[in-house]
C-alpha cells in the first residue's frame, strides 16, 4: 500500500495501467474500481481512477484518454 502522503502525480497513465490490465472492454467506471482493487492498487490509483468520468470504456486508450483529461 501507499503511504498516506503520496503524491497523487505518482497515478500516471503508465501507473494506472498496471492495475487494469486484464479488465474486459466494453466496462463501466465502477467494474474499473472493482478491477484495480483486486489487484491491488495504492490508494494513489483508485483516487485518479475514482475522477474518471461515470461512462462506458471502450477500450484502453479511451479509458488513458479519459484519465488523462482528470488526472492533476
Amino acid at each position: 500500500m501507499a503511504d498516506e502522503g503520496s503524491d497523487r502525480s505518482e497515478a500516471s497513465p503508465a501507473a494506472v495501467v498496471d492495475f487494469i490490465e486484464g479488465v474486459q472492454y466494453p466496462c463501466s467506471k465502477a467494474e474499473i474500481l472493482e478491477h484495480a482493487a483486486k489487484a491491488g492498487a495504492p490508494k494513489m490509483v483508485m483516487e485518479a481512477l475514482q475522477r474518471l468520468p461515470d461512462e462506458q470504456y471502450y477500450n484502453l486508450a479511451h479509458l488513458i484518454d479519459r484519465f488523462s483529461r482528470v488526472s492533476p
